[in-house]
C-alpha cells in the first residue's frame, strides 16, 4: 500500500480540475458549434434571400426563431461551464439575430 504525499495529492487534485475544464471546454466548443451554426445560417439565408423568397411573415418569424436558437445555444454553452442560464452573457446568443435585423427589417 502506497501513502500519497501531500504534495503529490495536490498535483492530482489539480490534474483532475484541468481534466475536466478541458472536457468542459470541448463539448461545449462542439455544442456551439453545432446549434450555433443552426442560427448564424438561418440569419445569414433570411439577410441574402429570405426576403424575397418567403412572405414577410415567415421572415419575421424565422427571424424570431434565429434569436431563440442563438440563446439556447448561449444558455446551453453557459450550463456546461456551470453558470446560471440567465447570466447577461446569454445575450451574446441574440448576435446572429441583430446582425441581420439591417436586412430584413
Amino acid at each position: 500500500m502506497t501513502v500519497m504525499s501531500d504534495e503529490a495529492r495536490r498535483y492530482a487534485a489539480e490534474e483532475e480540475r484541468s481534466l475536466d475544464f478541458v472536457q468542459r471546454l470541448i463539448a461545449s466548443s462542439a455544442i456551439a458549434a453545432f446549434i450555433g451554426s443552426l442560427a448564424i445560417v438561418l440569419a445569414a439565408y433570411l439577410a441574402v434571400s429570405g426576403v424575397h423568397d418567403l412572405p414577410r411573415d415567415s421572415v419575421l418569424g424565422l427571424w424570431i426563431m434565429t434569436g431563440v436558437i442563438g440563446l439556447v445555444t448561449a444558455a446551453t454553452v453557459l450550463g456546461f461551464h456551470r453558470r446560471h442560464w440567465y447570466s447577461p452573457f446569454v445575450l451574446i446568443g441574440l448576435l446572429p439575430m441583430l446582425g441581420s435585423a439591417y436586412w430584413i427589417l
